[in-house]
């Protein structure tokens, strides 16, 4: 067959069950996943061994597992079941949906179903060629042995450097294998491990059917055999999310969870004596913690308070005094989580922490990524590089000088998936000397090794890990063997067995970490990325422990890559509880009190600081702190749990804070879950099992049955139950509180009349309803009257102050005619809108309207369909005036029209049952005392009508308009403001004139103050100009050396522009352009342009002719510059 949940995404809030009848008992059934999508951890499939879902879980599914487009053969899952029903259940919350599955099943006598790999035959299987196993789990010589061994007795026999499973690994890789071992303990979750010698200890843990029935178990790694572990004296009741650890061989157990309550108690085990006894408890009763023995303290880190919420303090436990104290930690300011993981390096006496599940006010709840390191001798937090994958209730353990990280949840989404998984099998590794992640191939196995809630544990260099929940819970153990370094001769292939860094090429060898020389020394960058990182970070104190060696600057208080200004350097010291925000890392109002430092704010639900700094006293003064309200916890009704905002988990019967539902329920405990009173049981709609009054709602909860009375005419009685009757509170059947054959649990009985009605013979309907009642089977009050008539309930007359013909019909809220009349019997008038009056005793409410305004009324909403009067109320302000009225109508209404005064109290009609339309009537004053002692008041009744429906209404008191004075009173105005407007006009025209002015003298001056220079142009007229001939020359005479001196005016230079060297220079002039035979210049061209070219300025050399003896003075004079009348 087949469970699905229908095409498409599941809906918001859905429950759905099947019950599976296999016919006999001790049968194995075999799911196959076609696709499986739903939210994780909060929307679940349930399986039980059983009727109902009081019978035994034996899985809950959630999360995104398969998609209908995977490959993967690995979909599939067997359980074996002692009953003869298997009860299937799905619950989904409000918050978002998925695809949500398609499973496939089949009943089989052979245990797994014989993996699908097989047929059973007299209840054994008969695997299929290439498979083996007592259900065919298990491969045959996988792979043909990769070509690197052989097959024999159906298991790979490798060749020399090979191993594995189907002989594909090298023998320096390292290799993922399923350990078989025998009499293992019951699979478990959210258990404690703890390596001694040989053997690992496990402590406690979570079955779906509840906690471990025996506390401890041990494993040894050499006979791989399980033992049990005999218990003596006051034996501590199992748990789970606890902490363990051995010391001078004794096992100490502190907190965890135990049938829904939080412990804060501290137990020791002496394996020599087999005995527990109870030491000192703590002040914190906490869950998903961690903690390490280290010299006689045992430090515990971090956990979730029922009371104090999610802790970020560090506490010490002293076991040669057996007391208790928090730790004063410095450094950075840490937000403590729950489900994170710790490993402890005891030579360098440090603990590093990483992942984790955090909460906080602002944000909401998160997985993080963050990793921390505390030194134990110094007690101080360092921040280290983060991983980049957000995870908890994952794994961790620490082997020579590497962190190994496996499984986890790693689901953070909220509104929408985005692909993160429940169920994780992400490997990575941290590189504690270079502070580095390296993420790691996958375990590469036959079948899927996904979970969390798991524990690692080492022995002789392998990894092993044991238990965990994948849907289901485990009991298995998964084995990490690392590869031979030793082995390998070249520097590449060194460097990439994984995990990565676990082997080194050093002096031309490849080492193991442990086998390193003591002249090693790490080639990396702790604080690689510092740029980036430093950047990131908002906290001073946080920044000041960062392993990038940041700084934190208080101008303009900023943690900054590189140094700070001598001025705004901070130390870590004076980082101050205001700039690292250290109140708001407290979670709720106990822990926010608990710091003397901060108060928390009701009214907002935020711790703030309230210290009063005096810099110059140096003093802190603590303001005085709120009341807190009881814990969640503390509630034992749904009732009181859902009115301090908390939530209510009906099947377990236990109520949360609301931001630890996940924490508080991780494997799924919690079926039914509420934080609505409403919804609690036996309200009105409750969705227990007491307060549902009919056999269909009681049979749509999973938990319910209905119990039918023998008068078979609907009445019964809804109970908790399965499939074959009502149980007790042990959750075993009990026939006692209802026979045999009047339970019924997934069918109803035939006739549903609710006790009003007997059906017709063989048939389902209910003639002649009685107690005014009416419906189909009788469940609803008939008009006019209201109450639960379901399951032989009442029904009442509606008490509406004859204000109302009906009313809700199951809480008696009245529906009130007329518009402004409210309250649940129709007691009162709208006082908020404007509505006056009286509606008790035959009176009425009316709207106030105000004279000379128009007011529209729009009845078109859902909310007015019951209306079909509204009445209006006016009293005219002026009494000299006429009152006009006016009323338009969308639609038939009639109206009535009324008038009553001090002189006259009775109401006198002036208008009756007159059919609206568009309305007008004049009240002339002369006929009304208006306004005065007389204060006559017009009231307006407008009724019969259907919605949607409108009107507008007005009363108007206008005075009547002279047209003498009207037009008079016109134009002069009108005049009046165009002689303004021209007056106004010619002032700014002489405003313009006078800037225009000012402008032009501005500009003159500016003008006048610029450099200047004359030019001199000589520009003649062509029939004045002679041709210029190379033959006309000045005659002189060669004895006259030295003429007479004369001033000569001659055209010059407009610009000289020296150069660089200044003996040479760019020179401009104006130049006349020749015009051709004509006498003046042609139209649109010009006579004269300028001319520039480069010349020598300074000393000129000495001329380079030779001149004849004798006749120097003669050609002296022809090189000095050019004769004014020589032609250019």
């Amino acid at each position: 067959g087949h469970i699905s949940d229908g095409v498409g995404n599941y809906s918001l809030s859905t429950k759905c069950s099947w019950l599976l009848d296999i016919n006999k008992p001790n049968q194995t059934i075999w799911f196959h996943f076609i696709e499986f999508a739903t939210e994780c951890g909060w929307d679940h499939l349930y399986i039980h061994d059983g009727d109902s879902v009081f019978s035994p879980v034996l899985a809950a599914f959630s999360g995104l597992m398969v998609k209908a487009s995977d490959n993967q053969t690995d979909k599939g899952f067997s359980v074996k079941v002692f009953n003869r029903y298997v009860y299937v259940h799905f619950s989904s919350d409000a918050a978002y949906t998925m695809a949500g599955f398609n499973i496939s099943f089949s009943v089989n006598d052979c245990n797994g179903g014989c993996s699908k790999q097989g047929t059973c035959n007299n209840g054994k299987c008969s695997c299929n060629d290439g498979f083996t196993g007592t259900t065919c789990e298990i491969p045959i010589c996988l792979n043909n042995c990769s070509n690197n061994g052989d097959c024999i007795s159906g298991k790979c026999s490798c060749y020399a450097g090979f191993k594995g499973e189907d002989c594909s690994l090298h023998e320096y890789q390292s290799e993922w294998s399923m350990v078989e071992s025998t009499n293992a303990p019951v699979a478990r979750a959210s258990h404690a491990s703890i390596t001694e010698g040989d053997s690992v200890w496990i402590v406690g843990g979570h079955t779906l059917s509840g906690n471990a029935e025996k506390n401890l178990a041990r494993y040894d790694y050499k006979k791989k055999k399980w033992t049990n572990v005999p218990e003596k004296g006051t034996i501590p009741s199992s748990r789970y999310g606890h902490v363990s650890d051995i010391y001078k061989d004794v096992i100490y157990m502190y907190g965890g969870v135990s049938e829904g309550l939080v412990f804060n108690d501290l137990w020791k085990y002496d394996i020599v004596l087999s005995n527990w006894t109870q030491l000192t408890s703590s002040r914190y009763n906490i869950s998903g913690h961690t903690a390490h023995i280290f010299d006689g303290t045992m430090f515990v880190f971090f956990g979730y308070s029922p009371k104090y919420s999610y802790l970020n303090i560090v506490q010490e436990y002293d076991i040669a005094t057996d007391i208790w104290r928090v730790s004063e930690t410095n450094g950075g300011i840490i937000q403590g989580g729950y489900g994170h993981t710790s490993v402890i390096e005891t030579q360098k006496a440090r603990i590093f922490i990483y992942g984790g599940y955090h909460s906080n006010p602002q944000s909401g709840y998160n997985l993080t990524d963050k990793l921390y390191m505390f030194n134990i001798l110094t007690k101080t937090w360092t921040i280290l590089r983060k991983s980049g994958s957000p995870m908890y209730f994952h794994s961790a353990i620490i082997t020579n000088g590497l962190m190994l990280v496996f499984g986890g949840n790693t689901h953070n989404d909220t509104s929408v998936s985005h692909g993160a998984k429940c169920y994780s099998t992400d490997f990575m590794v941290y590189n504690i000397d270079c502070n580095s992640w390296h993420v790691l191939s996958p375990p590469n196995l036959y079948k899927s090794i996904a979970r969390y809630g798991h524990t690692m544990s080492s022995n002789n260099g392998n990894v092993y890990i044991f238990g965990g929940f994948n849907g289901m819970m485990l009991n298995d153990i998964l084995k990490y063997s690392v590869g031979k370094c030793g082995i390998v001769k070249d520097e590449e292939t060194c460097n990439s067995i994984e995990p990565l860094t676990m082997c080194i090429w050093y002096q031309d060898k490849c080492y193991s970490r442990e086998n390193l020389p003591d002249t090693y020394t790490p080639i990396c960058n702790p604080a690689q990325g510092r740029e980036v990182e430093c950047n990131k970070i908002k906290l001073c104190s946080e920044c000041q422990s960062s392993v990038y060696e940041c700084n934190w600057c208080s101008n303009p208080g900023s943690c900054e890559h590189s140094n700070c200004t001598i001025e705004t350097e901070f130390s870590p010291a004076n980082c101050s509880v205001v700039q690292d925000k250290v109140c708001d890392q407290e979670q709720n109002c106990y822990s926010c009190i608990s710091n003397p430092l901060c108060q928390w704010q009701k009214s907002f639900n935020y711790c703030i600081n309230v210290i009063i700094i005096e810099k110059q006293e140096e003093s802190v003064t603590p303001k005085p702190t709120a009341q807190c309200e009881k814990p969640c916890t503390n509630h034992k009704t749904c009732e009181a749990c859902t009115e301090q905002t908390c939530m209510w988990c009906s099947n377990m019967k236990q109520c949360v804070d609301t931001d630890s539902y996940v924490v508080s329920f991780p494997y799924g405990q919690c079926m039914d879950w509420t934080t609505k009173d409403a919804k609690c049981p036996g309200s009105f709609n409750s969705t227990r099992c007491s307060g549902l009054k009919s056999c269909s709602d009681c049979q749509a909860n999973s938990v319910c049955g209905w119990c039918n009375d023998p008068n078979n005419t609907g009445l019964g009685v809804c109970m908790e139950g399965g499939a074959h009757g009502p149980v007790d509170n042990t959750s075993l059947t009990n026939h006692s509180y209802c026979p045999a054959e009047r339970w019924y649990f997934t069918q109803c009985p035939l006739c549903q009349c609710n006790g009003h009605s007997t059906c017709i013979e063989n048939t389902d309907v209910c003639e002649n309803c009685q107690d005014l009642t009416e419906g189909k089977q009788c469940e609803q009050c008939k008009s006019g009257y209201f109450g639960n008539p379901r399951n032989g309930g009442n029904c009442s007359v509606c008490e509406c102050n004859g204000q109302a013909d009906t009313c809700n019909r199951e809480s008696g809220v009245c529906h009130c005619r007329t518009r402004g009349v409210t309250g649940d019997k129709c007691e009162l008038c709208d006082k908020n809108h404007s509505y006056v009056g009286n509606p008790k005793d035959g009176g009425t409410c009316y709207y106030q309207l105000m004279t000379d305004f128009q007011f529209t009324f729009n009845l078109s909403k859902y909310e007015d369909r019951f209306f079909t009067q509204i009445n209006f109320k006016n009293t005219p302000t002026s009494s000299d005036r006429d009152v006009d009225f006016t009323l338009n109508c969308s639609g038939y209404a009639l109206i009535n029209i009324t008038t009553k005064s001090e002189s006259r109290p009775e109401e006198e009609y002036f208008t009756v049952a007159h059919e609206c339309d568009l309305f007008r009537t004049k009240f002339e004053h002369k006929d009304y005392d208006f306004a005065g002692d007389a204060n006559t008041t017009f009231l307006v009744y407008v009724y019969a009508y259907k919605t949607p429906f409108w009107l507008v209404v007005s009363f108007s008191q206008f005075p009547k308009i002279d047209l003498v004075h009207f037009f008079v009173t016109f134009f002069s105005c009108f005049l009046s403001l165009l002689l303004i407007a021209a007056a106004l006009w010619k002032i700014k025209h002489k405003y313009d004139s006078y800037r225009r002015r000012q402008l032009m003298i501005v500009e003159m001056q500016q003008m006048a103050s610029r450099p200047f220079s004359n030019v001199t142009l000589d520009i003649e007229r062509k029939k004045l100009i002679e041709p210029c001939s190379a033959d006309k020359k000045e005659v002189k005479d060669p004895q006259d050396t030295f003429p007479r001196k004369r001033k000569k005016i001659g055209p010059g230079a407009i610009a000289i522009e020296p150069l660089h060297s200044n003996k040479a220079a760019v020179l401009s002039l104006i130049i006349q352009l020749p015009i051709g035979d004509e006498d003046y210049v042609p139209n649109g061209q010009t006579g004269i342009a300028i001319g520039s070219t480069i010349v020598t300025i300074g000393h000129t050399r000495k001329q380079s002719v030779e001149h004849i003896k004798g006749d120097k003075s003669k050609f002296r004079k022809h090189f000095h510059h050019t004769h004014p009348e020589t032609c250019a």
